[in-house]
């Protein structure tokens, strides 16, 4: 126990500093696994379009013109897709760890109430910059998956034209 009296309150003050982190993440989390469930369904939808093409090429050994061009687009579409993806897969296993690093953080922090030893704290400090480093890498990865996201839609528009 350390020598000099703990406040509850502050105490719990600086215990809960974290977690507005981790209530910030949550939010950023809640987004991206929306986007994450529809970029999926996508890819899935495009599959099986794609089947259906490739069922038409067994039946007869090639397609019109229009068919043609979709299955091409169709296949451009599911290559950019699966790269969105991996970009918010990789925002969300960022964000995810944050979290992690901001309930190690509180619970260092906890510890540190306890015990009194001054390399401690600075530990607590260290965890929650890497908390902070890891959620500006799941926006990165966000910010790059928003930037890809055009790429798509403008092959979209190109192969209606």
């Amino acid at each position: 126990m350390n020598d000099q009296f703990v406040n509850p309150i502050q105490a719990i003050q600086t215990l809960l500093a974290p977690a507005l982190g981790i209530s910030a993440v949550g939010l950023l989390l809640l987004g991206l696994n929306n986007r994450y469930s529809i970029i999926i369904n996508r890819i899935r939808l495009l599959n099986e379009e794609r089947r259906k093409f490739l069922r038409l090429l067994q039946k007869s050994d090639s397609l019109e013109y229009a068919d043609n061009h979709r299955f091409m687009n169709i296949s451009k579409q599911t290559q950019e897709l699966l790269v969105r993806s991996r970009l918010v897969r990789n925002a969300i296993l960022s964000l995810q760890a944050a979290i992690a690093l901001f309930v190690i953080t509180s619970v260092t922090i906890g510890i540190t109430l306890f015990i009194s030893v001054g390399w401690f704290s600075t530990i607590a400090v260290g965890i929650f910059v890497l908390g902070m480093l890891s959620v500006l890498l799941g926006i990165l990865f966000a910010g790059a998956e928003v930037r890809r996201s055009f790429k798509i839609v403008l092959l979209e528009v190109k192969a209606d034209d």
